[in-house]
């Protein structure tokens, strides 16, 4: 598991900590403590790239986040349920 401290990474992407610490707060992201430092997977970069997008420029509140979040987590898992079921139908014509 790679991870990046929150620090680096605010750093690099010029957000605060305190709007990561809401993401956090808000779980739309998990963090791993490392010596006492917070960090973040690099798995989920993605996703908070996301986040900072909808945030900074569509100027989406943390709870629109939230929700924003969830259909789109809903989305991908109906899209991969339909992959599935294709696959089936496929294997029996």
């Amino acid at each position: 598991m790679k991870t990046i401290s929150i620090q680096q990474f605010c750093t690099h992407y010029n957000v605060y900590e305190s709007f990561i610490d809401s993401l956090i707060t808000y779980e739309l992201i998990e963090f791993v403590e490392l010596e006492t430092t917070k960090h973040i997977q690099i798995e989920d970069i993605n996703t908070i790239e996301r986040l900072i997008r909808m945030h900074y420029d569509l100027n989406v509140n943390f709870e629109g986040l939230d929700i924003i979040n969830n259909l789109i987590n809903q989305i991908n898992a109906l899209r991969e349920e339909v992959s599935v079921l294709k696959n089936k139908i496929d294997f029996y014509e």
